[in-house]
């Protein structure tokens, strides 16, 4: 805004007996001369005296009107600044006053009379670079950016010198995504004004969308050294911070933001982005529902919004408000509002509005990478495998880097009867090329003793009430302290009373969910990790990239994946010899060490569950069962479980899982059935439930099948434990031999059998004893609680005595390979 102008400087009046007395139009000039250089000087107190002085004589005083109108503003006060503005208009019709009337108006949020304000300056003086700066400012508040840019453009030509007007000018241009542009404008006004916070913000902007983060921090440093309550400058700076991994930083300055500017939108969804880098997502949401009531047509913080509340499991917010978020966009640039839409459907098990949700998103955008993983991940639950392995295939033609496909892809062709070992090594031998590109850092010197105590990190994102979780806790709590220091290194913000318990037995727990590789590899090499160990191959929430900095001398997976991962710079994988038989070694990346007892170690929760009868001797009919995931459902396990009701024309199926609650699901695997003379009626189709009822449910099953090529293993535990016998088919595959691990350390080897018919006829037999059935059923925990896999010492006796195999080697200089892990005569 313009402020009134005085040519030179304004003496102080000097006081004299022998002055005359001045009239009183002398003492109005010379109280108006006093009030604009006090207003110039910032003193607004005295400006405003005076002032108030001038028009207590002169009412009718245009310039002290203007004047007052905008000190008025200055204060913040636009109401009497439009009042004092309107009466200086009325006394003169003056173009300073009708730019500085249009500045006003805006800033009230008229801005189609603001620029009939500011149209009349530029008709009463056609060079006024002010009112053309003004007249931008009004176009943009408009949305007519390029008639804005137009405008600054011509203040700037008649003003070359205008810093004020090239700092609006590349902000017009950084709106308009023309950085090159706007890098320039922000150059040129920083040339005339160093020191302009404007100009400053903007180029900071520039700096960080260019990825130099540090420059960018450095010149809104400058904005806020020239202006330190500049709002904008410190919400650009969070941004800046956020992007360059800062997150304390990033939230101090977006709540410094906020301190200046509380009703600051952008600031608010910034601050929750730094909350929620912290999992705190419970903070995060505050922030982010009080941004959109501020305004609720920002894109960002409704996308953010549904963002955290799904990290928060309440998906049906987070649905509305991804919803929202589509309702905000353009539809050419919904496909991210869809793919968003679409992720929290399938986490919400609504899986045919998820499909259609991520198919919509491809219609607008077929490129979108993560819409086709996503909707691989969506068709998998739903049991329609080779389709999700097709959507992924299409994301790694789109993006060959994109390592989430990669695994994704590998993981589903597990389920397949389609793909055998060697696929599975080829396809897991690309991603290694991938992980191949990063370059690890040198590692910190180390104690090289070959007997002293090592320091073992376990990295997964499944420190919780899930398999991995199952099947590492016994091991975490049962290892040697004077042999080894146990780190685990958590990628997943999610915390149950199992992660409690991982806590416990942890020396010391670290979270790296949200870090970026090179952050994670960092902590691991100050923490001076001996041996990493992977428990998620290449499943959810997976860090395998992290690997391929080697941040450890010897890196090793472990029981989260069912086969090699293909990153090179993972040395070992460990397995059994049950799950991979000697000359097995060429399908995987891996030198392969097999433990004595099993590749797991299980402890049940639901102790305190009673096993009971066969369920056939109140019912009067057999029940089948199978709790794995869908996706195990192959064309070929039905065919062979049709078989066995065929036979048993009064045996009943039972199968669970979470996406059995789904309509469309239902539909299609009751039409599988049929299509082999099943009705519906004998397959019994159940969704999700509380762990304790499902855990009940066993209760229904006379006998569990397995299915294949990828059987079960929490599923085959958890049913033998509540005394339900498993019938597998162990095939190539390590994913089909898991549950015969079991089998064979209890002591049942006979429910694995060797082909389909041996499959039928042996579920048959178990079911056509009663009597048998309910002495075997009752024998199966005891044989459980006794057999190796179920004693967390002595299996990690094996585990520890693997990884000093491992670190001797090492230090001496060897090369990782394949050995087996003979059993200590005292753990014999």
């Amino acid at each position: 805004m313009d402020l009134v102008k005085t040519s030179g400087l304004v003496k102080e009046i000097e006081m004299s007996f022998a002055l005359p007395p001045m009239s009183p139009d002398e003492v109005v000039r010379q109280s108006f001369f006093l009030a604009a250089k006090a207003h110039q000087e910032g003193d607004l107190d005295t400006a405003e005296q005076l002032y108030r002085g001038i028009l207590g004589v002169n009412p009718t005083h245009a310039d002290a009107l203007h004047g007052m109108g905008v000190l008025c503003y200055i204060v913040g006060r636009p109401d009497l600044a439009e009042v004092f503005l309107t009466e200086a208009i009325g006394q003169r019709d003056d173009p300073t006053f009708h730019n500085n009337h249009g500045l006003v108006l805006l800033a009230r949020d008229r801005p189609h009379e603001a620029l009939a304000a500011v149209y009349r300056a530029l008709a009463l003086r056609s060079d006024y670079p002010e009112a053309y700066n003004a007249l931008g400012n009004i176009q943009l508040k408009l949305g007519c950016r390029d008639e804005a840019i137009a405008s600054y453009q011509r203040a700037t030509d008649l003003r070359p010198s205008y810093a004020d007007a090239h700092a609006n000018l590349a902000k017009a241009f950084y709106d308009k995504c023309d950085f090159d542009a706007s890098e320039a404008s922000c150059r040129r006004a920083l040339e005339i004004a160093p020191d302009c916070p404007e100009a400053c913000n903007t180029f900071g902007n520039i700096l960080r969308l260019r990825g130099k983060y540090d420059e960018s921090v450095s010149v809104l440093d400058r904005a806020l050294a020239a202006r330190p309550q500049y709002a904008e400058a410190h919400n650009s700076r969070s941004i800046a911070l956020l992007m360059s991994r800062h997150i304390e930083e990033a939230i101090a300055a977006a709540s410094q933001a906020l301190a200046c500017q509380p009703d600051f939108p952008q600031a608010l969804v910034n601050l929750a982005a730094g909350l929620a880098a912290l999992s705190q997502h419970d903070k995060a949401l505050v922030h982010l529902e009080r941004a959109v009531a501020l305004q609720p047509d920002c894109l960002e913080a409704q996308n953010n919004l549904g963002a955290t509340l799904m990290q928060l499991d309440r998906l049906d917010e987070s649905i509305e408000a991804f919803d929202r978020a589509i309702d905000l966009s353009e539809s050419s640039t919904q496909a991210d509002g869809h793919f968003n839409l679409g992720t929290t459907l399938t986490t919400a098990t609504r899986l045919d509005q998820a499909i259609r949700s991520f198919a919509r998103a491809l219609e607008i955008n077929p490129n979108h990478v993560g819409t086709h993983n996503n909707l691989g991940v969506a068709l998998l639950d739903e049991g329609l495998t080779e389709d999700a392995i097709a959507s992924y295939g299409r994301a790694l033609d789109i993006d060959p880097q994109y390592y989430a496909a990669h695994c994704n892809k590998l993981l589903a062709m597990q389920y397949s009867d389609v793909y055998g070992n060697d696929d599975l090594l080829a396809t897991a031998r690309a991603f290694g090329v991938v992980m191949d590109r990063v370059q690890p850092a040198p590692l910190p010197p180390r104690d090289l003793s070959p007997e002293r105590r090592l320091r073992i990190g376990y990295v997964s994102g499944d420190f919780s009430a899930h398999p991995v979780g199952y099947f590492v806790l016994n091991s975490l709590e049962a290892h040697d302290r004077d042999k080894v220091e146990i780190y685990c290194y958590s990628n997943r913000p999610l915390v149950d009373f199992y992660t409690e318990e991982i806590i416990k037995h942890s020396d010391h727990w670290r979270e790296i969910f949200g870090a970026t590789e090179e952050e994670a590899a960092e902590m691991i090499r100050a923490d001076e990790i001996d041996i990493l160990v992977d428990l998620a191959g290449h499943t959810n929430y997976t860090r395998l990239p992290l690997f391929a900095y080697k941040p450890a001398p010897i890196q090793a997976s472990w029981i989260g994946y069912l086969g090699t991962t293909g990153v090179k710079t993972i040395d070992y994988i460990i397995l059994d010899s049950i799950s991979a038989p000697p000359g097995t070694d060429h399908w995987y990346t891996e030198s392969v060490v097999r433990l004595p007892y099993g590749r797991f170690c299980y402890r049940p929760l639901a102790v305190e569950k009673v096993v009971v009868d066969p369920p056939m001797l109140k019912n009067g009919y057999p029940t089948f069962g199978s709790f794995n995931n869908i996706s195990k459902l192959r064309p070929g396990v039905i065919e062979l479980w049709a078989k066995i009701l065929e036979a048993r024309p009064d045996a009943r199926l039972v199968l669970k899982w979470k996406s059995m609650a789904v309509e469309s699901v239902r539909e299609r695997v009751h039409e599988s059935f049929r299509r082999f003379g099943v009705a519906p009626e004998r397959v019994d189709l159940r969704g999700p439930s509380p762990y304790p009822d499902m855990m009940d449910e066993y209760n229904d099953l006379d006998v569990a099948l397995d299915p294949f090529p990828f059987g079960g293993a929490t599923t085959s535990c958890e049913a033998m434990w509540m005394g339900v016998p498993v019938v597998t088919l162990p095939g190539e595959k390590l994913a089909s031999r898991q549950t015969l691990g079991f089998l064979g350390s209890m002591g049942f080897d006979h429910l694995a059998v060797r082909s389909k018919d041996e499959y039928v006829a042996r579920a048959l037999e178990l079911v056509a004893d009663p009597e048998k059935l309910r002495e075997m059923r009752h024998a199966l925990r005891p044989a459980f609680e006794a057999a190796p896999f179920s004693d967390g010492p002595k299996f990690t006796a094996t585990l520890e005595s693997a990884y000093r195999q491992m670190w001797r080697r090492f230090v001496a200089g060897e090369q990782p390979q394949a050995f087996c892990v003979e059993v200590e005569p005292a753990l014999v």
